[in-house]
């Protein structure tokens, strides 16, 4: 294994000369050990995932967040994995710790709230997305748009309409979220 290992490594190596000349700088060397490795246990949990081993995809997904516990598309990996096989609280469990280890992170609110809309437990919402969208840039559309879903569903259309406008200020071009607001405007309307 380790021959292999460094064999790997020798190739990359002689890779990033060939391709940025003798003057390239080389990798660390366990940087790229750990490459390859991360990208082979992405290979494996592809072939495990196509063949029904979830238990064995689940244990790397474990393996692999403990290593980097704020690398979102692991954890969300896992996460899912783990919905799969409907064990629920586990995954509720991971998302939650996910949130509360990156709290500057407004993406880390996301997959916690993504799981309770999904659930239709839309009360649960709002106290996790609102507070994510004054986290520095803010976090990407889905946030919005789960969070205005929710409020319309809630029937807290002012709160819905108040969602849509900032989303569409993000993105003016984003038709379908204009076809949203007139919806809920339309339905405040009709409430007056």
């Amino acid at each position: 294994m380790r021959k292999w290992i460094t064999a790997l490594a020798g190739m990359s190596l002689a890779a990033t000369v060939a391709a940025h000349g003798h003057q390239a700088t080389p990798p660390d060397r366990t940087s790229v050990i750990w490459q390859y490795a991360e990208e082979r246990l992405e290979r494996q949990n592809d072939i495990w995932y196509k063949i029904g081993d979830f238990p064995r995809v689940i244990q790397s997904l474990r393996f692999q967040v403990a290593l980097y516990p704020t690398d979102y598309e692991i954890v969300t990996n896992l996460g899912w994995m783990l919905e799969n096989i409907e064990d629920w609280a586990s995954a509720l469990a991971l998302y939650i710790k996910f949130r509360q280890s990156n709290l500057t992170d407004p993406e880390a609110y996301y997959p916690e709230a993504e799981y309770y809309f999904r659930k239709k437990a839309y009360d649960k919402v709002p106290g996790l997305l609102e507070p994510s969208l004054k986290i520095g840039q803010g976090p990407t559309p889905n946030s919005y748009r789960i969070l205005a879903h929710s409020y319309e569903r809630m029937n807290l259309l002012a709160d819905s309409a108040r969602i849509w406008k900032q989303y569409i200020t993000r993105q003016p071009d984003d038709q379908p979220a204009k076809l949203n607001l007139a919806r809920v405007e339309k339905k405040l309307s009709g409430k007056k």
